[in-house]
């Protein structure tokens, strides 16, 4: 009987057995080493040659060769069937260059060594030279094939090693990563039911922002390290000539190195109405009011649709001189001229002082010599040989041979010609010698800024407009594609290394002229929106079929004006995120927090960016870019470092202050719901003791005092949804102090502390209100709370006008339009792009409707058949 072991052997030699192995020695199998030489080239058959060494060499018979030259011998299967020790030698076809050991201790090594150690150093460069020059002929020596063959395997090795190289540090880098998320997750889990006085929070670098010294490389615009690559350029594809530096006296003026600088940028608005061309109007401008009745201008703010007018060149008889007329007031001489506009521009903005009038002067005299759309006014002034010519400003025409994106300041008559009669376009600006009726300004025209903002287009440099082209970044070639609004004037108010930025140094003009661009961007987007709406109605199938039934007019169904969920900040947009809180709360139940997490103007990150003489409210750009860093930051300290616990899902939506400062409001789901009792680890209404934490004593008294709510020893959750917090009087053991407000001294004590989260007010410095959602019953109010959107007023349509169409109430762009407000906080905001909501997970709709209350399409002028 042959067993398996013996079959094997009998593969590996044809003779038999007994032959090979004696009975005897079968038992010291184990112990053999067999080798396998293959014979014969690959192709031709491996022939393989079994080797066996045992204590006798009588004992084994050794094979020249195997007679059936298909058997070939694998390592696991000849190891599987003897159960022996094997090994292999390593096989290399490539020949192996031997190096001489000098540490040897033979005759050889002992002469070379003695020879190395004797040469000069002269020998030894003339070695390596001959080397050199050895190596240089042999490569001269060589065909260009196999040079270009050896450089072509070097080029590979070495493209081989980088990638290895940068493989290995990006894993070493993901494994540092993962380690270090791993710790910080761990260190911070639920660090809020923790607190530590004695812990510098606000330190760590998971919350600090870091300084806006990242440089764009293609715009040199600085940014915060966690800002996005396009945000000032669109990474290099916005390419636009910089706004030049202003000549003496605005510059000085403007920097604070002029005497009168501090009476100019107090009423700089009024300053430039002196010289504005264009009147600015809007359907309301908003005046923030204090308690006391007094105005404060800590914010641009209009409501409604926002429009630019312009008249004629000369005024109607006994008509006085307004905007760009009192640029042609006359005198006897050119001194009277002077005083005549210097009067009739203080007058109209109610400019009295003897250093404002000075200022005026001043300016006017500047405009004149620079400003070029003055020049072409006054060059085209005598052609106007009647009140019908008018001068036609062309919207996007250039010089010849100049580039569009170059051509800053209409300098020829290419720009600006003489018409007679009112054959225009729709976007052309005409300037009419006299006439008595006002022309809007249409918002994508060129000139639209310089007209409106002479102190920053000083030299009547032209704005945005719709033919401004992308640049690719590598050849810096035009591309197809056109530079958008948003993009425009992102790219305008950046701040860059070694440039002055003049928009940025006008305070309340800089707040302005940004409500005013965002309109604009605003206007071009809904634009958009109604112009492709025309093409195609919609209406639900119940009202479409009910309209034709009812012999109804076939042009009215699916008329209206849609303003659609895709656009943020609509109505159906607020609506669509409602529904998304709500889905929240049916798929995991009431949320645990309810934050609202208020910018504070003191940071250090925002007055370190203002200018010398300014503070937080003439720096909305900052504040903007600021705050979005650090709610980036509070978002993920809470949802990534879990300092409340793991979390589940939450949502946010940002909205802005009358004083000019945005605030968000947060709501965030845990795993693990918090337990009434262990609110008062992580929420206290109570002011610190100073005497164990002075610091955050400091950020509660100045960030979280409020209007005065009841004591109580003990916090209580009530059943309609808000708990009612511990908040114990001074006799209890509750703190107290001494505040000032409006020049009176009022104790505060408990009673006035608005509800946060100790971790929290320490690590960020800022108004930050923490609430324990205690109740489903106040989840519906939150959520509609919290997606409430901006301000919009509330009003009716009319028209005035008995002749004029009537006013379509199915127009909600329109709608949208007036009663929307825009403040210059938001401006900045929206013009950076940055989100007013964000949620996460995410949340997929459904399109699932009633009966008959699918929504059905048709375009203009086809037949409605409903069966």
């Amino acid at each position: 009987m042959i067993t398996e072991r013996e079959r094997a052997c009998q593969c590996l030699c044809p003779l038999p057995l007994n032959h090979v192995i004696a009975s005897p020695v079968r038992h010291a199998l184990s112990q053999f080493y067999i080798f396998f030489f293959f014979l014969s080239p690959p192709g031709a058959g491996a022939v393989a040659r079994a080797v066996l060494s045992a204590t006798s060499p009588s004992s084994a018979h050794v094979p020249a060769a195997c007679p059936r030259p298909e058997l070939i011998l694998h390592r696991q299967t000849v190891s599987f069937a003897l159960g022996l020790p094997i090994r292999f030698p390593k096989v290399s076809n490539a020949k192996k260059t031997q190096r001489a050991d000098l540490s040897r201790s033979t005759s050889k090594a002992r002469k070379l060594r003695n020879s190395r150690s004797e040469r000069t150093e002269e020998q030894i460069q003339q070695q390596n030279t001959d080397a050199r020059v050895r190596m240089t002929r042999l490569h001269q020596e060589e065909p260009e094939d196999t040079r270009d063959e050896r450089n072509e395997v070097r080029r590979l090795e070495q493209r081989q090693s980088r990638r290895f190289t940068v493989n290995r540090r990006r894993t070493n880098d993901q494994q540092r990563q993962q380690v270090h998320r791993a710790f910080i997750s761990d260190s911070f889990l639920r660090l809020a039911f923790q607190y530590e006085p004695d812990i510098e929070y606000y330190a760590h670098s998971k919350v600090v922002i870091g300084a806006m010294d990242k440089e764009c490389p293609h715009c040199h615009a600085l940014k915060f390290k966690n800002e996005p690559a396009g945000m000032c350029c669109a990474s290099g594809k916005v390419q636009l000539p910089e706004i030049e530096t202003p000549p003496e006296p605005l510059n000085g003026l403007l920097i604070g190195t002029d005497p009168d600088s501090n009476v100019f940028l107090k009423s700089i608005l009024r300053f430039n109405s002196c010289f504005q061309m264009t009147s600015f109007g809007a359907t309301e401008i908003v005046r923030n009011t204090n308690a006391n009745g007094q105005q404060f201008n800590s914010t641009f703010k209009i409501r409604g649709q926002v429009y630019h007018k312009m008249g004629s060149l000369l005024p109607m008889p006994n008509e006085p001189h307004k905007f760009l007329q009192i640029y042609f007031m006359g005198g006897e001489d050119s001194g009277s001229a002077l005083a005549n506009r210097v009067n009739a521009r203080c007058n109209y903005n109610n400019l009295d002082s003897l250093y404002a009038r000075r200022i005026v002067s001043e300016l006017d005299a500047l405009l004149n010599e620079h400003n070029e759309l003055l020049k072409i006014f006054k060059s085209h002034m005598h052609q106007l040989q009647s009140d019908n010519h008018a001068i036609v400003i062309n919207p996007d025409k250039t010089p010849a041979g100049e580039h569009i994106r170059r051509f800053n300041a209409p300098v020829v008559d290419d720009v600006a010609g003489i018409m007679v009669g009112d054959c225009t376009a729709a976007r052309e600006i005409v300037i009419r010698r006299r006439n008595n009726n006002l022309q809007f300004i249409a918002d994508t025209h060129r000139s639209y800024d310089a007209l409106q903002y002479p102190l920053i287009f000083w030299k009547g440099q032209d704005g945005y407009c719709i033919n401004i082209k992308q640049r690719d970044t590598v050849s810096g070639a035009e591309t197809n594609k056109n530079v958008s609004s948003k993009d425009y004037y992102a790219y305008r108010l950046m701040i860059r290394r070694g440039l002055d930025n003049v928009i940025l140094r006008c305070r309340e003009l800089c707040q302005q002229f940004m409500v005013d661009m965002y309109a604009k961007i605003e206007s071009e987007r809904l634009r958009y929106l109604r112009y492709n709406q025309q093409k195609l109605r919609a209406e639900e199938y119940i009202h479409l079929r009910d309209a034709i039934n009812n012999n109804a007019d076939v042009a009215e169904i699916g008329n209206h004006v849609i303003l659609p969920s895709s656009y943020v900040g609509s109505p159906r947009h607020m609506q669509e995120y409602i529904q998304d809180a709500l889905t929240f709360v049916r798929e995991y139940g009431r949320p645990c927090l309810f934050i609202t997490f208020t910018c504070n103007p003191k940071w250090p990150e925002i007055t370190s960016l203002l200018l010398p003489g300014q503070n937080a409210i003439h720096r909305h750009d900052i504040t903007a870019r600021v705050f979005r860093q650090k709610l980036k930051s509070l978002i993920s300290f809470i949802t990534k470092s879990h300092v409340f616990g793991p979390t589940r899902c939450w949502m946010y939506s940002v909205e802005w202050q009358k004083r000019g400062l945005p605030h968000a409001h947060i709501l965030v789901w845990f795993i693990d719901k918090i337990r009434p009792e262990e609110i008062d680890s992580i929420i206290s209404a109570e002011i610190p003791d100073p005497s164990t934490d002075q610091l955050l004593f400091d950020i509660v008294t100045t960030n979280m005092i409020h209007g005065p709510c009841d004591f109580t020893n003990d916090t209580v959750t009530n059943v309609d949804g808000y708990p009612i917090y511990r908040r114990r009087n001074p006799e209890n053991g509750g703190q107290s102090f001494i505040k000032n407000i409006i020049n009176t001294d009022i104790d505060i004590d408990n009673r006035w502390v608005v509800p946060y989260s100790p971790l929290l007010s320490k690590t960020y410095n800022a108004h930050i209100n923490v609430e324990f959602c205690s109740s489903v019953k106040s989840i519906k109010y939150i959520c509609k709370y919290v997606h409430k959107g901006s301000d919009m007023a509330v009003f009716r349509v009319e028209n005035t006008n008995v002749n004029a169409p009537p006013v379509n109430k199915n127009d909600e762009i329109t709608l949208y339009q007036i009663g929307r407000y825009i403040s210059s906080n938001e401006a900045a905001w929206r013009i950076f792009g940055f989100p007013i909501h964000e949620r996460d997970p995410a949340v997929v709709q459904l399109a699932i409707h009633l009966e008959n209350g699918q929504r059905v399409f048709s375009r203009t002028r086809q037949r409605l058949i409903v069966q």
